[in-house]
């Protein structure tokens, strides 16, 4: 006998059509947070069917990011100029201004509101530098997969401390960016079998050529725009 149709049969089959992450969402989550290496070894060699496609993947922490910054930044925001006054009125003999908070304040925002977006771009140069840091075997294609799990875990790790930041101290949420750099450091250490001490050198290589790539491309974009300017 078929099952008999219930919500919650329909509210999976949904989930399982538009987002593809039923259970299979979780136990890769789960998986990568365990034992990273496991599934990105058994990804590129095959076994792919108990995984959520990496991009999926991404792109279900991209969305949900994205959500929660839309709906819940402005509370955020709200929460961190009250810190700021406090530090305001605090440190105030030590020349801080509150229009040097505020200006800090708008530049978080508009962080947190691009993140996502900008995390989904950057994708490719992510992959570049780690298979240029980390390269060994694996073929750029492959540092594509494993960035996007790597950058859909970041995603995730990203707001569970939003979401502990709105409830305790915005500060908090700050702190998260050393999370994501030791989740980044574990991943792929754990895949190329990397000490601790390695796994912090090739991390701090990877964020000295991340910061000069985005320098560069800066600097190109703005001599595109002179170029542009000059041209007209």
């Amino acid at each position: 006998m078929s099952q008999r149709i219930t919500l919650k049969r329909i509210l999976s089959e949904v989930a399982e059509t538009i987002l593809g992450w039923d259970n299979k969402y979780f136990f890769t989550l789960r998986a990568l947070i365990i034992k990273p290496h496991i599934v990105l070894e058994e990804y590129v060699s095959g076994v792919r069917k108990k995984y959520v496609h990496p991009f999926t993947f991404l792109i279900i922490g991209a969305t949900l990011t994205l959500f929660t910054f839309t709906f819940l930044l402005d509370n955020f925001v709200e929460n961190l100029q009250a810190f700021n006054m406090r530090l305001v009125e605090r440190y105030k003999a030590f020349g801080i201004q509150e229009w040097d908070l505020e200006r800090v304040d708008r530049l978080q925002a508009e962080i947190l509101k691009y993140f996502n977006i900008v995390t989904l771009l950057f994708i490719p140069l992510y992959s570049l530098l780690t298979y240029i840091i980390y390269r060994k075997t694996y073929n750029y294609a492959e540092h594509l997969i494993f960035n996007a799990y790597a950058r859909g875990t970041i995603f995730i790790i990203t707001l569970i401390f939003f979401y502990l930041s709105l409830i305790t101290h915005p500060i908090l949420f700050f702190i998260s960016t050393l999370a994501t750099w030791f989740v980044h450091a574990y991943i792929f250490g754990r895949l190329h079998n990397l000490g601790i001490a390695m796994s912090i050198l090739k991390l701090v290589l990877f964020n000295i050529l991340l910061s000069v790539s985005i320098i560069i491309l800066l600097a190109l974009m703005v001599l595109v725009m002179i170029l542009i300017a000059y041209i007209n």
